[in-house]
This record gives C-alpha cells, sequence and structure tokens, in this order.
C-alpha cells in the first residue's frame, strides 16, 4: 500500500512537472500571439498610411499632368504663333529692294523653321 501512494506521489509529481511546462509554454505561446496581434495592427497601419500616400500621389499626378498640358498650350499659342512671326521678320529683312534673298543659307533654314512650327501646330490642334 505504501509502495502505491509512493507511485501515486511520483506520477502527481511528475504530472505536476508537465503542467508547469505546459504553463511556461502557454504563456509563451500568449506572449507570441499578442507581440503577433501588435505586429498585425502597426503592419495594417502602415499598409493604411501607404495606400492614403498612394491616394494623395494619384491626386498630384493628375495635377501635374493637368499643369503640364496647359504649359503646353501656352507654349504652342504663344511662343510658336511669336516665333513664326520673328522668322517672317527676318526672311523679310534678308531681301534686298528689288527682293532678292540676301542669304539663300538663312532662307532655307527659316523656311525650314516655319515649316516645322506649322506642323507642330498642326498635330498637336490634330490630337486635342
Amino acid at each position: 500500500m505504501m509502495n502505491k501512494l509512493d507511485d501515486l506521489i511520483e506520477k502527481m509529481k511528475e504530472v505536476k512537472e508537465h503542467l508547469a511546462t505546459l504553463a511556461t509554454n502557454n504563456e509563451k505561446f500568449e506572449r507570441f500571439m499578442q507581440d503577433k496581434i501588435q505586429h498585425d495592427e502597426l503592419t495594417k497601419q502602415q499598409i493604411d498610411s501607404l495606400l492614403n500616400n498612394d491616394n494623395a500621389f494619384k491626386k498630384d499626378l493628375v495635377h501635374h499632368s493637368l499643369l503640364i498640358e496647359r504649359h503646353e498650350n501656352m507654349f504652342i499659342k504663344l511662343l510658336i504663333t511669336m516665333f513664326e512671326d520673328l522668322f517672317t521678320l527676318i526672311a523679310g529683312q534678308n531681301q534686298d529692294k528689288i527682293g532678292n534673298t540676301l542669304d539663300a543659307d538663312l532662307k532655307c533654314r527659316l523656311d525650314r523653321y516655319l515649316t516645322q512650327m506649322k506642323r507642330t501646330r498642326e498635330d498637336k490642334s490634330y490630337l486635342n
């Protein structure tokens, strides 16, 4: 009978040690899960922040695209017209009193520039 009680006490000690090990492992697992939940929450906040930044960047991109288009239109409407007038004036100054060309190379270059500007204006009006 005493042997059986000793065996029972021994088995109870083993069960107690096993339960202590399980409790320790459970505490470690609970800490791990809490850390994981905190890390997941932080990751979610960072993803939300990135999505907000992405939306802001998209808005900025649209805004900048509109500004670029406006500047292109201003360039087409103002500067090309101004250069056409300037080149026409220079071409007029490149003639003598009779109307003969003084510098043929200059006339050729000015004509080429005028043609390129007209094509640019036509291409832009065709695209719009």
